[in-house]
């Protein structure tokens, strides 16, 4: 049955419940966020058709772009079940993002991505730098102890690539954890620095970037920061990261296992 609509797409979900097989989403990772409460409540497994601009899940999944090759994984896939984050019990695929990321989020237009596709990201990260400035925030680890930040953008990442363009091959979207990425630029040197380690997949190695990993941070701030998630606002700070191990199951390729990160 087909369903538009974000809010009707989760109350047909909940509805479905111990009802259909395999719930089929065409989007978005902005329309997947939005379905995560009802797959999560209906328990069927999810098959993703990749219609967004950038779809980092499927991505990071292996999901075929071609319409064909994805809808034959409903009948040719297995089931996998991988993480999910949360940030104050809002569940995100990907990242979920404080500063830089934010602005670009709000210029991802839906006329400009049908527009130019991949290549807004680049366009809107542009635009919003030169409106970007530095600020403290505090985070809470596991053990107890508190790290400061000074930082233009911080990313709570659930998977190895986020961002249309950013890869960490030592993270994963099923090992229970969660990355933290600190970005701290105080010139356009420092920009160009940062988006020639992404292309050469070399993020981590960079002065300017600081990562931290756990299974849950704290994160707060001297004003209540927007936190995005999947380029989708989801809340403010102060916020409570959480990863949820095993908590979605997508129907993949069987050649993608066990390469998914």
């Amino acid at each position: 049955m087909p369903i538009e609509g974000k809010r009707e797409l989760e109350r047909a979900l909940k509805e479905s419940a111990g009802k259909i097989d395999v719930a089929i989403i065409g989007g978005g990772d902005g329309t997947l966020i939005s379905a995560i409460d009802g797959l999560r409540a209906c328990g069927a497994p999810l098959a993703i058709l990749p219609l967004g601009t950038i779809n980092e899940l499927s991505r990071t999944l292996g999901i075929p772009f071609d319409l064909e090759g994805a809808c034959a994984l409903v009948d040719t896939g297995v089931v996998h079940t991988i993480d999910l984050g949360s940030v104050n019990g809002c569940c995100y695929l990907n990242e979920a993002s404080i500063g830089l990321s934010t602005h670009i989020a709000r210029q991802q237009t839906a006329p400009l991505k049908k527009k130019f596709g991949m290549l807004t990201v680049p366009i809107t990260t542009l635009r919003a730098f030169p409106h970007v400035r530095p600020y403290q925030l505090e985070v809470l680890l596991e053990d107890g102890t508190t790290r400061r930040f000074q930082t233009v953008q911080m990313t709570i990442a659930n998977s190895y690539r986020f961002g249309g363009m950013v890869e960490n091959d030592t993270a994963s979207i099923e090992d229970g954890l969660l990355e933290l990425y600190s970005i701290d630029l105080r010139d356009w040197r420092g920009g160009l620095k940062v988006a020639v380690a992404v292309a050469l997949h070399r993020f981590t190695q960079i002065e300017e970037v600081q990562m931290l990993r756990g299974k849950s941070f704290r994160i707060s701030g001297r004003k209540a920061h927007h936190v995005f998630t999947d380029g989708e606002s989801a809340t403010r700070l102060p916020a409570e990261f959480k990863s949820l191990p095993h908590a979605l199951a997508v129907l993949v390729p069987k050649d993608r296992l066990p390469k998914i990160r």
